[in-house]
């Protein structure tokens, strides 16, 4: 089974950012790479993801005007062809790899929203093994407060999920506030000072750190995942 953020979601998470003033300073991502290394994770993928909007367009034409000169602006991407994916909502995709070994992709969306075309963007960028480099370029390429951050890792082990989930989020300095175990799996949603952004479940609960361990008995090894504000990928 895996887990994906409209599982994690369905116990009533509110996906709207709010600044967590008492975070301290650094990087988020950098932040979950010591989580990582001091739990001896050896990291495989990492992701940041943020989304925002464009603007609104008054028509089709508008809106594809709005698009070409956005593609115009951001030529060093390779776009592909537009997605009709229905009569009301299209997708363009744009990828790049950078000098630093990421891949930079941006997404688009145009849907219709009360007579008119409301525009989206969603930056991306994912890489392998997460040098300081990389923590640098994401430093100063996305903002903490409004991007979700992931890494992916496996770490060698024959405790229990459960300990591994508490010691994780012990050294993150968080507090646990949702959990699911299972006999090889476990996921823990958290709340931690470390990290800059956080979001609101429905019952009024901080979270913003994600820890999700899948059990891998043949090897002796355990699958990790570990996001902040939340995981957004399957794992």
């Amino acid at each position: 089974m895996k887990m994906t953020i409209a599982i994690i979601l369905s116990f009533g998470i509110l996906a709207v950012f709010f600044p967590n003033n008492e975070a301290t300073q650094g990087n988020d991502l950098g932040d979950i790479k010591e989580l990582a290394d001091k739990n001896n994770v050896e990291i495989s993928s990492w992701m940041a993801l943020s989304r925002g909007k464009i603007g609104q367009a008054n028509d089709l034409k508008d809106m594809q005007h709005q698009i070409d000169q956005f593609m115009n602006s951001h030529d060093s991407y390779s776009w592909k062809n537009v997605l009709k994916e229905d009569n009301s909502h299209y997708v363009w995709q744009g990828k790049k790899e950078n000098e630093h070994g990421i891949i930079e992709s941006i997404k688009l969306k145009g849907y219709k929203s009360g007579g008119k075309y409301e525009i989206a963007v969603t930056n991306e960028a994912n890489g392998k093994k997460l040098t300081p480099e990389q923590i640098n370029w994401v430093s100063e390429t996305f903002e903490d407060r409004k991007t979700f951050y992931s890494i992916s890792g496996v770490m060698s082990s024959k405790n229990k999920l459960s300990l591994v989930a508490e010691k994780i989020v012990e050294d993150a300095q968080a507090k646990v506030v949702e959990q699911l175990q299972e006999d090889a799996f476990v996921s823990v949603t958290a709340y931690s000072k470390v990290f800059k952004s956080e979001l609101m479940t429905a019952k009024q609960e901080k979270i913003n750190l994600q820890v999700g361990l899948r059990a891998d008995i043949e090897n002796e090894e355990i699958d990790v995942t570990i996001g902040t504000p939340i995981i957004t990928t399957e794992y």
